[in-house]
């Protein structure tokens, strides 16, 4: 089974922590590490070190972050060149349903790069626009039976 590790500036890792319990329920191979505006990247580091030791029992450890780029990506990512001994692979752009999607499927895949590759789709085709279809008018002039 792979562990997942969520993060995020503000509270981005635990308000989908708050949304994935209220729908799918407590997750224990799932951690949560908030980047909060009075958090140096030290304390950041520190607190994703933190959560990579307690899913070091996993099999890996996929890294779900927010912004591609942005100071929890990339100490993640910094993170997963450092921990050589831990299979870890980072992405970013996560969303509730990549999460949902994430959280029900590790127990499937047995490592953390074919989950990345499978679910990174899940997140992209979650993102939809709302569009009312129209409605098809039948046609008066046709006998129907």
């Amino acid at each position: 089974m792979l562990g997942l590790l969520v993060t995020g500036h503000g509270h981005f890792a635990t308000g989908l922590n708050s949304s994935l319990e209220l729908i799918a329920g407590a997750q224990p191979n799932v951690a949560f590490v908030d980047f909060e505006a009075d958090h140096s990247i030290e304390v950041l580091k520190d607190n994703l070190t933190k959560a990579l030791d307690s899913l070091k029992e996993y099999d890996g450890v996929l890294v779900l972050s927010d912004l591609p780029g942005g100071s929890p990506f990339k100490t993640a990512v910094e993170l997963k060149y450092e921990r050589q001994d831990q299979a870890i692979e980072v992405i970013a752009g996560t969303n509730l349903p990549l999460l949902i999607a994430s959280s029900t499927m590790t127990a499937v895949f047995e490592n953390p790069l074919d989950l990345a590759e499978a679910m990174i789709p899940e997140g992209k085709d979650s993102i939809i626009r709302f569009e009312l279809a129209a409605r098809v008018e039948e046609d008066e002039d046709e006998d129907g039976i």
